[in-house]
């Protein structure tokens, strides 16, 4: 059934790889927004999904929402909660309480988060709505600076650049990724299905 099933995929021209919905194959992978730009929000055809699909840095596990916002252990990451990384490189090792905090937007983008006050803190945009923008973004940008496994590599471009930063600073409808092809401003929903869909923010 399933050989048969995979025959009507192919005559059909639709990769099989993208119809198994129970096994995706992005899964704890991640594409750079060059990558995922071209292949995925421009309904790239065959060839530029295989492209993408190259493109894949692996390795990429990280944090979800909900370890960040109990400071949870999560064992494909790290035997130790999150937080315990923000105190140590920020904060000398001090409590969670104290990094809670002291830990603004602006300590986690320099370059400022677009619509989101600098000062206002993490703990409590994690606390207010953990589907929000703000914490989209920031847990995307906590997750690249600690959970290691060469998660920092997705959003870093050709060039160096790290695309993250790019993302938060000119926000919603102003950023573009940095590839030739791309030409329209990514949305709101844009930065929300490149961060969700490549498991920065799960």
């Amino acid at each position: 059934m399933v050989s048969s099933r995979r025959r009507r995929f192919l005559q059909a021209g639709v990769p099989v790889g993208l119809t198994l919905a129970s096994r995706p194959v992005m899964a704890w992978h991640c594409n750079t927004t060059s990558a995922w730009g071209s292949a995925v929000l421009r309904n790239g055809g065959a060839s530029v999904q295989a492209r993408a699909a190259a493109a894949v840095l692996t390795n990429t596990e990280c944090w979800t929402i909900n370890n960040w916002v109990t400071n949870s252990v999560r064992s494909a990451v790290s035997t130790s909660p999150p937080w315990s990384f923000v105190a140590a490189y920020w904060y000398g090792g001090k409590s969670l309480s104290y990094c809670k905090n002291n830990l603004t937007v602006a300590k986690v983008f320099p370059g400022g988060l677009k619509n989101v006050s600098s000062t206002a803190k993490v703990a409590d945009l994690f606390a207010a709505n953990a589907g929000s923008y703000a914490t989209m973004m920031l847990v995307a940008r906590l997750n690249t600076l600690f959970a290691g496994h060469n998660v920092a590599q997705c959003v870093v471009s050709s060039t160096g650049e790290d695309m993250l930063v790019k993302m938060a600073s000119l926000g919603p409808n102003s950023f573009k990724p940095n590839n030739a092809g791309s030409t329209a401003a990514w949305t709101e929903s844009d930065f929300r299905s490149y961060l969700y869909s490549n498991y920065l923010v799960s």
